[in-house]
């Protein structure tokens, strides 16, 4: 199944550069998924509807839904979901699995022990989210976990309106490494207490669609 949808040869090849990244672990690679599964994911991503919800407050705003219609915040269930194509199932089904976990660890540097949030977002034109980090919230209890990722299902993106940053502090003046490829790539970060990051106002009348992930 591994063979079919993540291209583990190419990360791994960069887990040196993701671990040993200053000031905190942080990693982007192109080309993470299989291409032919990609197309598949790009051509199903989920149209705006009742399902999906805005955020909006003074320091963020986006539109997010959940993978399964039952879930009231981002806490994975685990389970197919009828209404999206069995390519998402697929997908998500093998986020819970051994192997998934074996290699995402291998590639961070920490022995992880499993799923714990998933997200669709849509960023549309005067989306943006200020420089913040999620260390509190990801240590607490069951809640907790060590590492966030975002993959990008965005062709023709025009460069000059990224995708999440990462900078050394709460000023976009510091940010340190900004991806512009928004085309089957892959974003990630450990959850450090000075894992800055965030995304600049979108400025195109472009949507930026993307997944996030996390796992502890």
């Amino acid at each position: 199944m591994n063979d079919n949808i993540f291209n583990w040869e190419t990360i791994l090849n960069q887990s040196s550069k993701f671990q040993n990244a200053k000031p905190f672990p942080y990693g982007y690679i192109k080309n993470v998924l299989n291409e032919e599964l990609y197309e598949k994911l790009v051509e199903t991503f989920p149209k705006e509807d009742e399902k999906w919800h805005r955020v909006e407050d003074w320091s963020r705003t986006a539109s997010k839904r959940y993978f399964s219609n039952e879930q009231k915040n981002a806490h994975v269930i685990k389970g197919k979901n009828d209404s999206l194509s069995k390519e998402w199932n697929t997908f998500y089904e093998y986020l819970f699995s051994d192997d998934y976990i074996k290699n995402i660890s291998e590639y961070i540097g920490i022995k992880l022990s499993g799923f714990k949030h998933f997200a669709f977002i849509n960023n549309h034109k005067g989306d943006f989210n200020m420089p913040h980090y999620h260390f509190e919230n990801s240590q607490k209890g069951e809640n907790s976990y060590k590492v966030t990722f975002l993959i990008y299902f965005s062709k023709g993106w025009s460069e000059g309106n990224g995708g999440t940053y990462v900078s050394e502090n709460d000023d976009e003046n510091s940010i340190i490494f900004e991806p512009q490829n928004l085309d089957n790539s892959m974003m990630g970060f450990l959850e450090t207490p000075i894992s800055w990051h965030g995304s600049r106002i979108i400025t195109k009348e472009q949507i930026r669609h993307s997944i996030q992930m996390t796992f502890f």
